[in-house]
Order: C-alpha cells, then structure tokens, then sequence
C-alpha cells in the first residue's frame, strides 16, 4: 500500500525521532521492543494506525500487542521467517506473529534493498507499508543508499 501516512511531515519528524537525536532517551526505539496495545511510546499513534490497517486483512481479534523495531540501512543477513526466536531456541516449538509489516519512512538514492517474500519481489519506497502473513520466508537485498523501514509484529501472545 503507498501513501499510508497523510501527514507530510511524518517522514522527517520520525527520521529526526530515530536517528538523529542521541541521546539516551531516544536510543531504545532503534532495537526491537515489546508494547501491549495501550502503552504509550512515541510511535504509539503510527503503530496503531499501522495495526488498523493490517486489521482489514488479518485477524487481530486476539492480538495482545506488538513488537517494533527500525532498520537504518541495515537489514536481516539472510532468509528468515518472523517467529518467537526464544520460544524456538528453549524448546524448539514455533509460534508466529498474527502478521508482520514492514513501513518505510525514507528511500532514497537506494540500490538494492528489494525485500523478497517467498517468490514475490518488493521495492522499497517511502510511505509504503507492506502487510504479509506469518510463516513466509523473506529476506532483503544487500543495499546502498538511504532506506529507513519500521517493523510491526502483532502477537496474540506476549513474547
């Protein structure tokens, strides 16, 4: 879906939220972090309006929060399915998300960094907000140029 975010300035305040204020308060929000639906954060309004639109095509009746996370040029270093990492490790059981999603807020002068789902091929551009079910097989190219994505996993479970 593009053109998700009709606010204009969205782009450069959460560019300016993530990457360039550092100091300590905003460091948290560029690692994966764990929110029930009502705790607030500085992405809480973008979260949820992300969660509402992927509402349209996935069951969230269940769902009991979300993970969050941001890549700056950065990206998975290969194949993956989004899953309970520690689950997996401690008892080698699965669970998956209800859906995962990937919205980027910046593409810019960018070679590479096409995100593969299974057999579909998916370029980045700003203000896209890519939706796909749980279980598939993705990765992201190897890239340069600027690429800014934020990641949603919503859970029926709290992981």
């Amino acid at each position: 879906m593009d053109d998700v975010v009709g606010n204009a300035t969205f782009q450069t305040d959460c560019v300016d939220l993530l990457y360039q204020n550092k100091n300590e308060q905003y460091s948290r929000y560029l690692g994966e972090r764990w929110y029930s639906l009502d705790q607030e954060h500085h992405f809480q309004d973008f979260c949820v309006k992300m969660l509402n639109i992927a509402a349209s095509f996935f069951d969230f009746s269940t769902c009991s929060g979300y993970e969050f996370w941001s890549h700056y040029n950065t990206r998975p270093s290969d194949w993956h399915i989004d899953q309970d990492e520690q689950l997996r490790n401690i008892t080698g059981q699965t669970r998956f998300p209800l859906c995962s999603m990937v919205y980027y807020v910046k593409v810019e002068n960018l070679k590479g960094g096409n995100l593969h789902i299974e057999d579909d091929i998916i370029r980045p551009k700003s203000n896209r907000l890519v939706i796909f079910s749980p279980k598939l097989d993705h990765f992201v190219e190897p890239l340069r140029g600027d690429r800014i994505s934020l990641c949603i996993n919503p859970w029926s479970v709290k992981i």
